[in-house]
């Protein structure tokens, strides 16, 4: 409990020191974002810890001033002096007197000065600098962006999510009511007051934090207004809903109902999901007619050691082998993140601020591990690869995404490949993930479920070298585990003589 005391006594210190509304560095888009990825994320932990430390170290410090002074009023204390008949007495004495002399003419400004002086001043250094290293505004509202991605993409509800459960699996976590508000707010700003309604319904029955009065002089009230807010958006999403209901109950009787009902109430006039959503969701029709095999064709060294394939569709053709990618070539690979800068889907454009997808890098660097993946690429395709040849790895963060895009380059958009057009695509999985995190293909309602060590095939052309719009594809967003992910784009035209273009397939033809 003391100890408790001594950090909220620090922070309330710390709020006049280092706390007065730091204002945002100006943007730059090259500055790591620690939400795009899960490298990036364990750095903002560290960071956290960092500070936690320092903010110990400053609170023991100022617990040890606290006691001295302590003493210094054990000291001096004169609580049996009461009247003035004993005050007087105690004056009287040349021993009393000469020390209440001494101590007000030679003590006093030693104290004045002590008590004055700043402690901790190397913790109160390092909580700046750690403070100057803190995610920017942009930052944060990516971290939002991700968590409302999460929510919408995979039909998850507010009253799951504040209370640690994700899809069918509940975690020892639960969202502070600053969390439920934090959310609630921006969705109530990106206008979907569904979503903002039932957050600010779980922040007004959150369990009161320990400690809130003090907490609230430091952060703020997060109960200012919020049932005012939780009022608007309801009546909003009636209004915009047609759901009249909703528009004429007070906050009182809204609270009331169940969150089971008012949300099954809310949720009535949603839209559909997208094709995106339902792939995401597991909910494409299972495929039929595919197998899995060995593969032991491709190149002669798989007549030694043949590659598990698992079919996922003939045309466009998508295979997904198994076991191609080893833990100790995962570490190396992953060493690439030192390297790593932010990912975008998009070219730049002026004063346009682009989402980060990931944090990626171009691994360059000559390794017999490199050149064993690459050798392995080649059992896989049959295709002829040159080390030179780029492969980039990739990690994703906080709901980030590589949104629905065809690997192939559109005739709009001229990059100069001198080599062609990527012909085919291969997606290796390096990193395990419990939940989410899946690949789509949603013009052919195609799903694959990554699993670490595998790899995702498929070709971008059609047989005569044309692009296949069929191979629209993308990620979605992770809910549990780490995505890391080594792509190898096998370009057209070193392949011409090995896979040379031939008229497309009666079956391709529109």
């Amino acid at each position: 409990m003391q100890r408790r005391l001594n950090l909220i006594t620090a922070l309330l210190v710390l709020g006049q020191t280092i706390g007065r509304g730091m204002p945002d560095r100006p943007y730059d888009e090259h500055r790591e974002r620690y939400s795009s990825s899960t490298v990036g994320l364990l750095k903002l932990l560290e960071l956290e810890l960092q500070f936690i430390e320092n903010l110990k170290n400053y609170t023991d410090l100022l617990s040890a001033k606290a006691n001295t002074l302590q003493d210094l009023i054990d000291s001096v204390d004169r609580g049996t002096e009461k009247t003035l008949a004993e005050r007087e007495k105690y004056v009287s004495n040349p021993l009393n007197a000469f020390g209440l002399m001494r101590r007000t003419h030679q003590d006093w400004p030693k104290w004045h000065h002590y008590i004055n002086t700043t402690v901790g001043r190397v913790e109160l250094q390092a909580l700046d600098d750690i403070l100057g290293k803190a995610p920017d505004s942009q930052d944060m509202k990516e971290a939002l962006i991700g968590m409302n991605r999460i929510e919408r993409t995979y039909a998850l509800e507010a009253k799951d999510l504040a209370k640690g459960r994700l899809l069918d699996k509940q975690y020892d976590i639960q969202l502070s009511i600053r969390d439920c508000l934090s959310l609630g707010q921006h969705k109530f700003q990106e206008g979907d007051f569904f979503r903002a309604s039932m957050w600010y319904r779980m922040a007004i029955k959150h369990q009161p934090e320990p400690n809130a009065e003090e907490l609230n002089t430091i952060l703020g009230d997060p109960l200012k207004d919020l049932k005012l807010n939780y009022a608007k958006a309801t009546i909003i999403h009636g209004l915009s809903t047609g759901n009249l209901s909703l528009s004429i109950q007070n906050v009182a009787e809204l609270l009331n109902q169940t969150d089971d009902d008012i949300s099954r109430e809310m949720a009535a006039f949603e839209p559909s999901p997208t094709p995106y959503e339902i792939g995401c969701r597991g909910l494409f029709p299972k495929r039929t007619k595919l197998v899995c095999r060995y593969n032991f064709t491709t190149t002669p060294f798989l007549r030694l050691a043949p590659l598990k394939m698992e079919e996922v569709n003939h045309d466009p053709y998508i295979v997904l082998y198994h076991e191609v990618l080893y833990d100790r070539e995962i570490e190396e690979l992953k060493k690439q993140s030192k390297n790593m800068i932010n990912g975008f889907s998009e070219p730049q454009q002026e004063n346009k601020i682009r989402e980060i997808i990931a944090r990626h890098a171009w691994w360059w660097e000559q390794t017999t591990t490199r050149a064993r993946i690459y050798q392995r690429i080649t059992d896989i395709t049959g295709f002829q690869l040159f080390v030179q040849e780029e492969l980039n790895v990739a990690n994703y963060g906080l709901g980030t995404i590589f949104g629905p895009h065809y690997d192939y380059t559109p005739e709009n958009y001229d990059i100069g490949w001198f080599m062609g057009g990527p012909l085919g695509t291969i997606l290796f999985y390096a990193g395990d993930l419990q939940q989410g995190g899946a690949t789509i293909f949603p013009s052919i309602n195609i799903t694959v479920s990554p699993r670490k060590g595998s790899a995702l095939l498929w070709f971008n052309l059609y047989d005569d070298g044309e692009p296949d719009p069929r191979t629209l594809h993308s990620s979605c967003p992770v809910i549990e585990g780490d995505r890391w992910t080594l792509t190898k784009w096998v370009h057209l035209v070193p392949q011409m003589f090995i896979l040379p273009c031939q008229p497309r397939k009666v079956s391709q033809r529109v």
